[in-house]
């Protein structure tokens, strides 16, 4: 498979076979990491490992298990590693950038503002380049061949299951239909004789239970009930959204209303809005946008509108977990996480809507 981004093209890398696998399980091993260190930290009073002298900070053990994550694949060639090589090079990133409040001040404080909307601004990154590396439309025959040869290596250990069989068929007939370069021709036919020589059956297995769940949802979100879920879902958020701006209003006009005591409800630290009043004045013009929005595309959905509804709800999520969520961190900390998860789970509810419900054509 051949990449888009052209500096790969410019040194000839080829996307790895189950690339998006591994970099989802070092996505999530990384979410994983960060909340549970952050979690068990908050629970036990932030403890030190160490003496007067001596403080061993997680971000050391974060370090090793990168160089692990990194070295193993230099000297194994198992395809299993490669799964387990995923996992820790998203719990070593995860224990490293937990600290990177410490690694950026003088003071080494752990509790910097900014540590928040830094991590929250890797994971972005993380998940656009897992977005980013999928199947490209344009291929050569080396590319195919090179990811052929890591699927056939497999046969060394198992027989290949049915759907890579006709993968390595379809690519090796592309690249004898396609390509000019007589090696490589040479090479796809020698791989497909291989292929379908091989008699061993991978035996019929039953799905699991993650792929059980994942067909059994399918069925049951029809177009009426993820159209009530995506409904209520954006009246909530929209009334999240607001939260900041009704207390910033009411502590401006009404400063002795009972509903304060509402709004005033935190979990965890909370950075003041005089340390930073230009960021937080742009955080309530970017609450009080994108609750708009969200309340055009709840009253669209309601009326029909589902093509309007959708695209406003898109505008509304995209900008609040690029933009929005950025400036939330810094002065809500972490306790923001439960609204980014939210914010994700409705907007692959709004992505599959759009691809699913809506015609090619205009509602």
């Amino acid at each position: 498979m051949q990449s888009r981004w052209k500096f790969l093209r410019l040194w000839k890398l080829i996307e790895r076979e189950n690339a998006v696998r591994y970099m989802l399980l070092s996505l999530m091993s990384f979410v994983a990491t960060v909340s549970v260190v952050r979690s068990f930290l908050a629970l036990t009073g932030y403890p030190q490992i160490g003496n007067a002298t001596l403080h061993i900070a997680h971000v050391l053990w974060g370090g090793l298990i990168l160089y692990i994550a990194a070295i193993l694949p230099l000297i194994y060639l198992n395809p299993k590693l490669h799964l387990l090589g995923a996992v820790l090079s998203g719990v070593g990133v995860g224990l490293f950038i937990d600290e990177v409040g410490k690694l950026i001040t003088r003071q080494y404080d752990y509790f910097f503002p900014a540590a928040a909307p830094i991590i929250y601004i890797f994971f972005l990154l993380l998940v656009i380049m897992v977005v980013m590396i999928r199947r490209p439309d344009a291929m050569d025959g080396r590319a195919e061949l090179v990811q052929a040869l890591e699927v056939v290596r497999e046969q060394l250990y198992r027989p290949l299951e049915p759907d890579e069989k006709t993968r390595i068929e379809q690519d090796m007939r592309f690249v004898l239909d396609q390509d000019a370069d007589k090696l490589h021709q040479e090479m796809a036919r020698r791989l497909l004789e291989l292929v379908k020589s091989d008699p061993r059956v991978m035996p019929v297995k039953s799905p699991g239970w993650a792929m059980r769940i994942v067909e059994q949802s399918r069925h049951w979100w029809t177009e009426a009930r993820l159209t009530w879920f995506l409904g209520v879902g954006m009246a909530i958020l929209c009334l999240v959204t607001l939260k900041n701006p009704l207390q910033f209003g009411l502590e401006r006009f009404l400063p002795g209303s009972s509903l304060l005591v509402f709004f005033h409800a935190h979990s965890g630290r909370e950075i003041a809005p005089a340390e930073a009043p230009f960021l937080f004045d742009t955080r309530l013009v970017l609450e009080v946008l994108i609750s708009l929005f969200l309340l055009l595309a709840v009253l669209s959905l309601a009326l029909g509108k589902k093509r309007l509804a959708t695209s406003l709800g898109n505008i509304s999520l995209l900008l609040s977990l690029l933009v929005l969520d950025m400036l939330l961190f810094y002065f809500e900390q972490f306790s923001t996480a439960l609204t980014v998860a939210f914010q994700f789970l409705l907007l692959f509810g709004v992505m599959y809507y759009r691809r699913n419900f809506l015609p090619s054509s205009k509602n």
